[in-house]
């Protein structure tokens, strides 16, 4: 475990994620399982602590995520079956929340749509089939806690072009569309430590996405992008592209 986290700190890595249990989209083990013992789990982090480098955990299960809570990681991908105890424990260690909804919800609609899968996704939708009704309720817990949650997609497992669909996926969920629009700006700086990120402050960085409409009334507005700036400059997209 050490020489694992070393070697990542060498080749430069800003942070060091581990899988602390398994997922959906994997053929040899569950959501319900668990990678590493308490004893390893700590082992990761403080090597990583030592290093001066944070931990991002993918946990799905309640006691994943538990043990990467006692190691003291820095955020918990997912997260879909953690408990409420659990998301307070996470809430009072100070540890964030990266619940990636928007991606669960496009597999379990699509799971009764014969055409979308084939033999190589077949165990995906079989994980999706057992656990859709326990992942549909653990989507809905983490807005009733006061849990620090921070904007992430698992982009890839979808199209791209569909990042924004998190927004009103956490909204439906029950988070506010504050807490939500928040969640990718001044708390994902935060999580990242960028204080230059994230907000409209003098010297912060001018990275800025104008929408059409008012996110607060309509989140779905954050899928109707105007423009881009980045450090300062404006992004013309490419004719024909969409943001």
């Amino acid at each position: 475990m050490r020489s694992a986290v070393r070697e990542q700190s060498r080749a430069g890595a800003d942070w060091i994620k581990f899988a602390g249990g398994g997922g959906f989209t994997s053929a040899v083990n569950d959501p319900d399982s668990t990678s590493y013992t308490q004893a390893e789990t700590h082992t990761i982090v403080a090597t990583a602590t030592d290093l001066g480098l944070p931990c991002a955990t993918h946990a799905l299960s309640d006691r994943a995520v538990r043990r990467a809570v006692t190691a003291g990681v820095r955020s918990i991908e997912h997260g879909y079956f953690a408990t409420t105890t659990t998301y307070q424990a996470m809430e009072e260690a100070g540890i964030y929340l990266v619940p990636t909804q928007y991606v669960q919800t496009y597999f379990l609609d699509r799971l009764d749509d014969d055409t979308y899968w084939d033999s190589d996704t077949a165990a995906t939708r079989r994980n999706y089939r057992a656990y859709a009704d326990r992942l549909r309720q653990g989507l809905q817990r983490p807005a009733r806690t006061g849990i620090t949650m921070a904007f992430g997609t698992d982009a890839g497992l979808f199209p791209h072009a569909e990042n924004w669909r998190e927004f009103p996926t956490l909204v439906s969920n029950g988070f506010s569309p504050l807490r939500t629009l928040r969640s990718a700006t001044s708390t994902a700086a935060a999580l990242l430590d960028r204080p230059d990120l994230g907000t409209l402050t003098p010297d912060a960085t001018a990275d800025l996405v104008a929408v059409e409409g008012n996110p607060f009334r309509d989140i779905t507005a954050t899928g109707r992008t105007r423009y881009v700036m980045r450090n300062g400059h404006l992004i013309t997209p490419h004719p024909g592209a969409t943001f």
